[in-house]
């Protein structure tokens, strides 16, 4: 996929005055099947070939026939919380007889390229894609080619194109303000070293929040490496504990794995030393002594509504903006404990 927009039979239409479904009869042999005069057609060809026009394979394959596939690529099938829309993104597909091809991009943007040409050369008629660092250009290229596409659990707001995602800022603003009208101050949060937004949203979320609350001074955002998590998320905590930070939130399902296991293995104490919120439910929230306090997102809404956007598209092409953002819950367990200090919140 080159970074350099192509012309689109859309550009060619404008150029000529003409509608797309005119260039597009030409451009496919069909001139004469449509009553389309001689001269009309060569002046199609003739300014094709001025804009230097050529067929995009993918958006081509992609509206090709009517396979019944649907191409799903998420960023690590390993991850319990990509495992589990998959499958769901599978049940509501099957419902609409239409069959799941998977991939995992490993948040690699190389990968995510490559593996949407190989869902697109197996004949899929529309792609759901959690997109990675850096694919914004790739997911405007899709756009600008029309092909039938949602984003889920991760989106660019200025692109034009469905996507399925949580409020990512209520979210840790229900997080943050639950902390905080239970007596903490000293509130870190733990996060991706990312550009995407979800993880922006949901440091927003945080900051604000502690800024109404009159706990600027006490910001702290900290960004680890997601190729070596465990590593600094220990050297991260080492920190926090020894800068006396009272309570520490976690933006995603595995950092708050993580968090949860290096705590142990430093032998800190949950609530007793540090309060602690992860996000997303994992087993392991709740194999503690005092089970963690989560933000639970209403996965089976989420992966339904992708399906049903893309869906829609695919039969209707009338949705190409068309979004989902859910609503977060707060789950509140025992890893928060009510201080006995007095809020600053309203």
């Amino acid at each position: 996929m080159s970074n350099e927009k192509r012309t689109s039979i859309k550009d060619l239409a404008a150029s000529l005055g003409v509608s797309t479904a005119l260039v597009s009869f030409v451009l496919n042999g069909k001139a004469k099947q449509h009553r389309i005069s001689e001269e009309m057609a060569q002046r199609v060809i003739k300014k094709a070939k001025e804009m230097n026009y050529s067929p995009n394979l993918v958006a081509k394959n992609l509206r090709g026939g009517k396979s019944q596939l649907i191409g799903v690529l998420v960023t690590d099938i390993s991850n319990p919380f990509y495992s589990t829309i998959s499958r769901i993104i599978e049940d509501r597909a099957s419902e609409l007889d239409y069959t799941v091809l998977f991939s995992s991009s490993d948040e690699d943007l190389e990968s995510t390229k490559r593996l949407i040409r190989v869902l697109v050369n197996k004949g899929v008629e529309g792609l759901i894609v959690v997109p990675c660092d850096g694919s914004k250009e790739v997911i405007e290229e899709l756009c600008h080619d029309e092909v039938p596409l949602v984003l889920v659990d991760r989106h660019f707001p200025d692109v034009k194109v469905g996507y399925s995602v949580l409020d990512n800022f209520k979210a840790t603003e229900l997080i943050t303000r639950h902390l905080i009208e239970n007596g903490y101050s000293r509130i870190s949060v733990i996060s991706y070293e990312t550009e995407m937004n979800h993880i922006k949203e949901r440091v927003a979320g945080y900051e604000e929040t502690m800024r109404k609350a009159g706990f600027t001074e006490y910001l702290n955002v900290n960004r680890i490496n997601l190729s070596n998590p465990r590593s600094e998320m220990h050297d991260t905590l080492k920190r926090l504990l020894k800068a006396k930070t009272d309570a520490v939130v976690c933006l995603t399902n595995m950092l708050s794995v993580n968090g949860i296991y290096c705590l142990k293995e430093m032998k800190v104490r949950i609530p007793e030393d540090l309060a602690f919120v992860g996000f997303n439910r994992s087993d392991v929230f709740n194999l503690l002594e005092n089970p963690i306090t989560y933000i639970k997102q209403p996965l089976e809404r989420i992966a339904i509504e992708a399906v049903n956007i893309l869906v829609d598209k695919i039969n209707n092409d009338n949705t190409r903006g068309k979004g989902f953002i859910a609503e977060p819950e707060l789950v509140i367990q025992s890893s928060t404990p009510k201080k006995k200090v007095l809020s600053r919140l309203d």
